[in-house]
């Protein structure tokens, strides 16, 4: 049978809908598709790299359309004839961009929350202002820079 026809296609997958128990509909070339009873829809890659059989979550549906799915997948196959395994280039990945975080400017970053709060973050800690706190500790800030 031809691969093209066993493919997935997007009507298909918005047509998917949550069972009693999680199920799968397969793209092919290790690409899947889970749909959760709880109607959670997720994009699952299988492949086996130094005789172990492993998944890579490639996101989930709607934000990861089917086109993207499979050009993810086709980029961890990609690594994988390379002999990278792609898990493991997405840990280190992670571990860099973090790394990078943390040392970056010593600045902090203040953003106003949804709930009207004021955060202020530094590295991986952040606190918690309400505005009139805010107040509080700028006037206190200015009388001591006087």
């Amino acid at each position: 049978m031809d691969k093209e026809l066993d493919r997935l296609s997007e009507a298909q997958i918005s047509a998917a809908r949550p069972k009693d128990k999680l199920y799968k509909l397969y793209d092919g070339g290790g690409l899947s598709f889970h749909i959760n009873p709880s109607g959670g829809k997720w994009w699952r890659f299988n492949y086996r790299f130094g005789r172990k059989q492993k998944t890579l979550a490639l996101g989930t549906y709607p934000l990861v359309s089917l086109k993207d799915a499979r050009r993810s997948r086709d980029a961890a196959k990609e690594l994988l004839s390379k002999d990278i395994d792609p898990s493991e280039m997405r840990k280190q990945e992670k571990a860099q961009s973090k790394a990078e975080y943390l040392q970056g400017p010593g600045l902090p970053h203040v953003r106003i929350s949804f709930g009207g709060n004021i955060e202020i973050w530094k590295g991986g800690n952040v606190l918690r202002l309400t505005l009139d706190e805010a107040r509080f500790i700028a006037n206190l800030l200015t009388s001591i820079m006087r």
